[in-house]
């Protein structure tokens, strides 16, 4: 049950995240938001690890530490990716298809022999059906893309034409139509994997604590990210969007942890399913504290995660 609970936390903190993110990124360059965020995830993490455990001891800790740098690298360029997927993309086609990771770090787990009830199998897959569904948002596609070029050329044209009637709008290429309509998913797919394999290397990293396991995860982070992000002299934020990314970051670390706590107690695919909940948390914090209202489709995948979750649980 606790593994549940961390990895539910992980979407409720990757959820409110990347809600935060998602301003920043598309203002300034991924790089930027990405290296405040997880640098100040790492200003709370590093000194939180070494009051609490110390410095790792031993071969086996220090190889677990080397696998929690390696998860953080992961785990970050999936972040750059699914944030770069919705820059371009759909909000409806990015996240159900990045909510994928679950089922993929599930299915390398099972395949590698991790023993699973019949209960836990069916809630595996119910949960990762509910997190794909309740992921899918119905957004006009102005708000993403803006009004399609034909569209605002008729008005123009009918602007300078006085009284002559405004020529029928031409309709866009298929191919266009098809590049807008997919555009941002090969970035949620790639999220996808990423964020499954940073799943998997946690799992190879429970020898160490789960908060000290989340600080080497971000020290190997921000040793890539800063130097690029100096490097492309693209460090410095205005003020109300580094308060933005730095608050972020406080999320990140917490729900860092959580997955590093939902992985250590296990079972993995267990665990990796539930952190990957982040549309589920999304929709229901939106219908909690932004009184939004849910797609039908949304909560659908409500009550298949809950179901899944029972399942999970029982078994």
């Amino acid at each position: 049950m606790l593994t549940i609970v961390f990895g539910l936390g992980t979407s409720v903190g990757y959820a409110l995240h990347d809600f935060l993110m998602v301003k920043v990124v598309r203002a300034v360059s991924v790089w930027t938001g990405l290296t405040w965020s997880m640098g100040t995830a790492l200003l709370i993490l590093l000194p939180l690890a070494l009051v609490l455990d110390g410095l790792p001891a031993g071969g086996a800790e220090w190889r677990a530490a080397a696998f929690g740098v390696f998860s953080g690298l992961a785990e970050a360029a999936g972040l750059a990716a699914l944030l770069r997927g919705l820059v371009t993309g759909r909000l409806s086609l990015v996240t159900p298809l990045a909510s994928l990771s679950g089922g993929f770090a599930a299915l390398v787990m099972i395949l590698r022999g991790e023993p699973l009830t019949s209960f836990m199998a069916a809630g595996l897959v119910l949960a990762v059906v509910g997190g794909m569904l309740a992921s899918i948002e119905r957004v006009p596609e102005e708000e993403v893309f803006g009004p399609d070029a034909a569209e605002t050329g008729a008005v123009a044209d009918a602007g300078d034409s006085g009284s002559a009637p405004p020529a029928a709008p031409a309709p866009p290429a298929r191919s266009a139509r098809r590049t807008r309509t997919t555009a941002g998913a090969g970035w949620a797919l790639i999220s996808a994997v990423l964020f499954g394999v940073a799943m998997l290397l946690l799992a190879e990293a429970s020898a160490i604590q789960p908060v000290s396991l989340a600080a080497c995860g971000r020290v190997g982070t921000v040793a890539v990210m800063l130097p690029v992000a100096l490097l492309l002299r693209r460090l410095r934020l205005p003020r109300p969007l580094a308060k933005r990314a730095m608050t972020a970051g406080c999320f990140d670390a917490a729900a860092f942890v959580c997955m590093a706590a939902a992985v250590t107690i296990g079972p993995v695919a267990v665990a990796s399913v539930m952190s990957a909940q982040g549309g589920l948390a999304a929709a229901v914090l939106g219908y909690v504290f932004l009184h939004e209202r849910l797609a039908r489709v949304q909560y659908l995948g409500v009550a298949f995660t809950c179901a899944a979750v029972a399942l999970l649980a029982a078994g």
